[in-house]
């Protein structure tokens, strides 16, 4: 990054992060709630993704979800909103002009939410329905059912769209009663990238969140908990699929971890394009799937590299079969030169590429902020890149792709087809 960031409190202690981009006649801005569904109870699940839901469906300022829609459509930009494992997000991309009225529709959703009893209980509804309608997409299912496995019992495996069964049961109070203790000052984070006068802009977050938050004290906090790996296969015949949806993955970094960036390599040269081992073996010299890839997840004390693909049932064995292999070929023999420098300059292509925009920005510092120890500018990311060595992607690949420690999902298996501890 070439441009400074600036850092500024509110007097109820929000934390503020402001990158002015003069060149940009917009800016983007994100209120970052630091707790997603890893901080949930046992009754709880699905009520961080609740919440951000019901704060659209009025607040004091817009008692409706007509005047939030109406309010947000006048600003001319982009408005939206996430829930994820380990925080949630509010966020906006407006022009320069509009930035004080962004300002004010965000700072109002994450204080003032009314919880209207009726809204509550069409809102569960409409939840209900996503969850229907992701259980229905196979790659969606088999990714939850991975999550509920590999971390059992762990802050991780709480579904981030909650069990209907507990969606049911929310309340008015219990959703404020959630609200309360999860939207404090020390929870929230204010991120604006582009162009934005950084004085100005501190003193509108300051007087719109001023005293609106409740410092509520909060003892024995969930997000406690350890994150454990449990390795698993688990065949599924539920869905009535014409392919196998396989979820394969290896427990891998937190992020913080040293090796967080060897890792992110390793996984770009394991499945991370057209050129990738898995890709080119798998797809194009045995035809096995159309499509086969793999990713990176990072939490604060946990990881996995996983890998995704789908294909004929009866070709589930051998895909999983040269999957392992190809994973215990490139930890035994590491990459070659020419493969670590295409990893290093298509990881340096798409963090380059994703900073041209405002809102990629603001989530890079927002990111960072929240999970690392320092924020990089552009030329430290670029460095880190540049500096992993293949001696440390071997010493990586040996600890990460260890066949005892996987975890398999392979849904839409038939009969005879089940993937079996021999196949790994």
């Amino acid at each position: 990054m070439t441009n400074q960031l600036v850092r500024a409190m509110t007097p109820d202690g929000v934390e503020i992060l402001m990158l002015p981009m003069p060149a940009m006649r917009s800016c983007s801005v994100g209120f970052w709630v630091r707790r997603g569904s890893c901080q949930e109870g046992g009754a709880e699940e699905g009520m961080a993704h609740f919440i951000e839901h019901m704060v659209f469906k009025g607040t004091e300022k817009f008692p409706s979800p007509e005047a939030i829609a109406e309010y947000s459509d006048c600003l001319g930009g982009h408005i939206d909103a996430f829930t994820g494992k380990e925080n949630a997000c509010f966020y906006g991309k407006v022009l320069r002009e509009e930035l004080s009225a962004l300002v004010d529709l965000l700072g109002d959703l994450v204080t003032a939410p009314l919880f209207d009893p009726e809204e509550i209980s069409r809102e569960k509804d409409v939840v209900l329905e996503e969850i229907n309608q992701s259980a229905d997409q196979p790659d969606d299912y088999a990714s939850e059912l991975f999550y509920q496995n590999f971390w059992k019992g762990c802050p991780l495996s709480h579904p981030i769209l909650g069990r209907p069964e507990q969606v049911r049961q929310f309340s008015p109070d219990s959703a404020k009663a959630f609200f309360d203790k999860t939207y404090r000052p020390k929870n929230l984070l204010v991120v604006a990238a582009g162009n934005v006068d950084c004085v100005e802009f501190a003193e509108i977050v300051r007087k719109r969140l001023d005293g609106r938050l409740k410092n509520v004290s909060v003892e024995n906090e969930p997000n406690d908990s350890p994150n454990i790996c449990n390795p698993f296969i688990l065949n599924s015949r539920l869905r009535n699929l014409h392919q196998t949806c396989l979820a394969m993955g290896f427990p891998s970094t937190s992020h913080r971890h040293a090796d967080r960036v060897a890792s992110a390599i390793l996984c770009h040269i394991l499945g991370g394009g057209m050129s990738s081992r898995l890709f080119l073996e798998l797809r194009e010299k045995r035809a096995l799937c159309y499509q086969i890839g793999s990713y990176s997840s990072h939490y604060r004390d946990s990881g996995a590299l996983q890998i995704v693909a789908s294909c004929a049932p009866n070709k589930a064995r051998e895909l999983v079969n040269r999957t392992m292999a190809e994973c215990g070929h490139l930890a035994e023999c590491g990459p070659s030169r020419a493969e670590l420098d295409r990893a290093k300059l298509q990881l340096k292509t798409s963090l380059v590429f994703s900073q041209e925009s405002t809102s990629s920005r603001m989530f890079s510092v927002a990111h960072q902020a929240m999970h690392m120890e320092k924020i990089l500018d552009m030329d430290q990311q670029l460095a880190e890149i540049d500096s992993a060595e293949p001696e440390a992607i071997c010493r990586v690949a040996k600890t990460i792709l260890d066949p005892r420690l996987v975890g398999i999902v392979a849904l839409g298996v038939k009969t005879g087809s089940n993937i079996r501890l021999s196949d790994l």
